[in-house]
Formats: structure tokens, C-alpha cells, sequence
């Protein structure tokens, strides 16, 4: 009778622990609150949406995505994906009768970017420097032996166009990096006893809960 007793129990205990996390059991928000003004939430809407708001100390940000599970799986993805990101666009590629090509830079607003490295890679992989001047221009010979050029800007995506690519009248638009984006790509969350744990919240011994806890 014993033996029985042990072997209903163990039946119990392991349909509990195989139960499957519904989409209502997930719905609501969560909040993790750490130290020195380190935190974050999420929001796990009903049309399967979500929002994950952070703050660390002086700069946070807030990413919106989609979300599905997958047994004790939560899995993320992002409205936004890395492979989106643009990190230039070339706004005028013009023949000329010029022995030079004339470059020219711009951020994403049209304001002019001075100074701009500009890294002239040939096929042996020796490298030569020229920057932009003050007014974001830059003037090289066609006759200039390389295969591409990499162009660098602190704050900007770095980014490489091929000599073959380029015709003479050359204007450059560069974008800032996205700092204070989190891109989710099948990011994995696991819904464990009420609370979500994330590889986000990195433990330390100064981080007592490494989870998130819903709040409402």
C-alpha cells in the first residue's frame, strides 16, 4: 500500500511539473528593481505584444516586440532587428570630368560631419588614412590605388563601399549608433513560479533576485 501511496505521489508531482504555461498565466507586468538605479519592466500585453522599458542610472530605453511560448519558454522578438539597422545611405553618386572623386559627409540630420576617417584598403590589405577636412569634404584621385574604403566616425556605424562603386560626385550619409536599443532576437525567458528569469539580470552577490516579479 505504501509502495502505491509513493507512486501517486510521484504522478502528481510530475504532472504539476509538466504542465504547460498558458498565454493567460503570462499576461501582466513585471518589474525587476536592482541597485544604483538599475531596473526594468516588461509588459506581456494580451495580443501578444510586449514592452521592455530599462533604466540604468542616467540612460535607459525601451524596445516593443512580439512574444510566444514554448512550454516554460517565453520567447522574444523585437519589432526592430539588428540586420535593419541602417548605417548609411548614399545620397548622391554622380559621374564627373574630374580626376578626383569629392567625397562628402552628413549625418542623418544633413548637418555637415567633419573630420571623418576615411581608411583606403588595397587588395594586399595595407591600409592608408585620409581624413574629411572641417567642411566634411575630402578629395582623392581616382588614380588612388585601392580596393575599398572604410569610413569611421566616433558615435557612427562604420561601414565599407568599393572603389567599383563609386562614380565622382560622392555624398555620404552616416547614422549614429542605437546605444540605449535591446534587440530581442528569439531572446528565451523562463516563466518559473510566478516570476521570469532572463540572462538580462546578470547575478552578482551584490543582486539578490535575479528575476522578474509581476506587480500587476
Amino acid at each position: 500500500m505504501k509502495i502505491y501511496y509513493l507512486l501517486f505521489i510521484f504522478l502528481i508531482l510530475g504532472c504539476s511539473s509538466s504542465k504547460k504555461v498558458s498565454d493567460s498565466d503570462i499576461v501582466g507586468k513585471y518589474s525587476y528593481k536592482g541597485i544604483y538605479g538599475i531596473g526594468s519592466t516588461i509588459d506581456f500585453n494580451e495580443d501578444k505584444t510586449f514592452i521592455y522599458n530599462w533604466v540604468g542610472g542616467l540612460i535607459g530605453g525601451s524596445t516593443k516586440g512580439t512574444w510566444s511560448v514554448s512550454g516554460k519558454k517565453i520567447i522574444l522578438n523585437s519589432d526592430r532587428k539588428k540586420s535593419d539597422v541602417v548605417k548609411f545611405k548614399i545620397l548622391e553618386n554622380s559621374e564627373n570630368n574630374l580626376g578626383f572623386y569629392e567625397l562628402k559627409f552628413l549625418d542623418e540630420n544633413k548637418d555637415i560631419l567633419p573630420k571623418v576617417i576615411c581608411l583606403f584598403v588595397k587588395e594586399s590589405g595595407e591600409i592608408k588614412e585620409l581624413d574629411a577636412d572641417f567642411d566634411g569634404k575630402l578629395q582623392v584621385s581616382k588614380n588612388e590605388d585601392f580596393q575599398k574604403v572604410r569610413f569611421i566616425f566616433l558615435g557612427f556605424h562604420e561601414f565599407e563601399i568599393k572603389k567599383e562603386d563609386l562614380k565622382g560626385n560622392v555624398t555620404l550619409m552616416m547614422f549614429q549608433k542605437e546605444a540605449q536599443y535591446q534587440y530581442f532576437e528569439n531572446e528565451v525567458m523562463i516563466f518559473k513560479g510566478g516570476k521570469i528569469y532572463t540572462d538580462l539580470i546578470k547575478k552578482t552577490r551584490y543582486v539578490k533576485n535575479d528575476f522578474f516579479t509581476k506587480v500587476n
